[in-house]
């Protein structure tokens, strides 16, 4: 089997994720007004290279070290799904050695191999020419009811890559904002698959091309698209589809899931929680904590005023002196560890100040976190009830202060304390919240929604309201977002400059991020 190939490019960074190799396939049915390929239309050529896809293969081994963890083979054209056969044996090699894969197609091609390329595709580049029957014969002579029958293909033989939108936005044809409201509706029901919106300003440098090949040229007096107002079009595509997207009609078992754990969440946790346990807490401690004749140093330990610890406020002065002479107050390292996967469970741990993580490891080695813990949080209240060893790692994300509480203090004390049991169950809530956000995450293949989701979190957990937006301040770095986010370095890097280019963050520093529009990031946290 063989194929015709226009041409490659190695070192590509505009037709996927990462660092590509692209190969253009020659051949395609559609005779777009822009097509700045034309020399790309036929399916044979003289100058179009015959390649096997062994030795397509080959050469990607030979680029792989160039891929990063994103990066991979990209079949663009003309259109590639014009040589299927070929396609999909090239991508079905490919994928034997774990090369990730990239289609760049408007669908046009025999049905009878989309489920096969859709199985093997990681990457979608779907090319919307146009947004009813009528627009799209006249700018690419081409069956809209094809492109319509490859979108529905794209649902119902269960792709699980993610799609990147793209079109190519011609002035006097598209460039308003009625035809982005019709972009976002027709691609409405590919719901989470969606990764990416892009707007392509429509340029002249294929006009030579035609003259060339003498060619007549259709759109010879239109100007190219101004790059700037096509960026704006392109920010209004995508506000338009996050706003739909939680109105949509998914049938995925994930997003029911999701919205049955967002509705036992609507119904449990009070409206607002922080106020309300606050209060609770300030009016239920001892009074005699506050009083003057008591000796407070007592309570002071590496500057740490232990009475201020959510658990520790509804102990007795008697209780609160007992723990004195047993806790233990210490500093901690960034990077420290301070508990193990199998450790015995024999403290509770409570942070005092500074940030931890709760990971793990996948089994093919990479770091998976569970949980971030903040001051006043505490682990260890169940492993302690159940004397059960530790399944995680705990780890100090910066230079920070713990305390413990032994178990036979907890025991005597907690145990017989209401209100103390009443902040393990909150806590345990808290984490099982945390879980279903987690499995949300890792169960999608998109990643606006699991960076959307994350910041979100970030935001309502740490986020500081300031006149440029809500500011977080990270102890994560890109790799520890990547890790909580369920993707690599590499794809939260990718996302958050694009969610920045869109308007919905900024950022002047790995270390601080300003979320401008939340409600942006909320659409895609609840309509994926």
């Amino acid at each position: 089997m063989t194929g015709n190939i226009h041409s490659i490019e190695t070192m590509g960074l505009m037709d996927g994720p990462g660092v590509r190799t692209v190969f253009f396939l020659q051949g395609c049915p559609l005779r777009c007004a822009y097509c700045h390929n034309p020399d790309t239309l036929p399916l044979t050529s003289d100058t179009a290279q015959v390649m096997t896809p062994e030795e397509i293969l080959a050469v990607a081994k030979r680029q792989k070290n160039y891929f990063g963890q994103e990066g991979g083979i990209t079949f663009t054209g003309g259109e590639p799904l014009q040589q299927s056969p070929f396609l999909v044996q090239c991508l079905r090699l490919l994928k034997q050695e774990d090369i990730h894969t990239a289609v760049d197609t408007s669908g046009i091609g025999p049905s009878r191999y989309w489920p096969e390329i859709l199985k093997l595709t990681d990457t979608l580049l779907l090319d919307v020419k146009a947004f009813d029957a009528e627009g799209f014969q006249d700018l690419t002579g081409g069956s809209f009811e094809t492109f319509l029958r490859f979108t529905t293909a794209i649902r119902s033989h269960q792709f699980s890559g993610n799609i990147w939108v793209r079109h190519v936005m011609v002035p006097g044809y598209t460039d308003n904002e009625a035809d982005m409201e019709r972009l976002a509706e027709l691609i409405l029901p590919l719901g989470f698959l969606i990764d990416r919106i892009e707007i392509l300003p429509y340029h002249t440098m294929g006009r030579e091309k035609y003259r060339q090949l003498g060619l007549s040229y259709r759109l010879d007096e239109v100007p190219p698209m101004d790059q700037a107002r096509a960026k704006e079009f392109e920010r209004l595509a995508n506000r338009l589809f996050i706003q739909k997207l939680p109105h949509a009609p998914h049938a995925n078992a994930h997003v029911l899931y999701r919205a049955a754990a967002l509705a036992a969440q609507t119904e449990v946790t009070p409206a607002n929680p922080d106020k309300e346990v606050t209060a609770a807490m300030s009016s239920e401690a001892p009074l005699s904590f506050r009083a003057d004749s008591i000796d407070t140093s007592v309570y002071l330990r590496e500057g740490i005023d232990l009475r201020q610890l959510p658990l520790l406020r509804h102990l007795s002065v008697s209780q609160f002196h007992e723990l004195a002479n047993s806790v233990e107050v210490r500093r901690v390292k960034k990077g420290e560890y301070i508990f193990r996967s199998g450790d015995p469970c024999s403290v509770l741990y409570i942070v005092c100040e500074g940030q931890f993580k709760i990971l793990t490891y996948t089994p093919d080695g990479r770091e998976q976190i569970m949980y971030i813990y903040s001051p006043g949080d505490f682990v260890g209240g169940f492993n302690l009830l159940k004397s059960q060893k530790y399944l995680y790692f705990g780890q100090a994300l910066e230079d920070g202060i713990i305390c413990t509480m032994s178990k036979e203090f907890f025991d005597k004390a907690c145990l017989q304390n209401p209100n103390i049991l009443r902040q393990i169950l909150e806590k345990a809530y808290d984490r099982l919240r945390w879980a279903e956000e987690l499995i949300t995450r890792l169960s999608s293949s998109n990643a606006s929604m699991k960076v959307a989701e994350l910041l979100t979190q970030l935001a309502d957990r740490r986020g500081v309201e300031t006149p440029d937006g809500i500011r977080i301040d990270l102890t994560l770095t890109r790799e520890e977002m990547g890790s909580f986010a369920g993707m690599t370095r590499e794809t939260i890097t990718r996302k958050l400059g694009e969610f920045k280019d869109l308007g919905y963050i900024d950022y002047t520093s790995n270390r601080t991020i300003y979320i401008q529009d939340k409600q942006a990031l909320k659409d895609y946290f609840l309509g994926c």
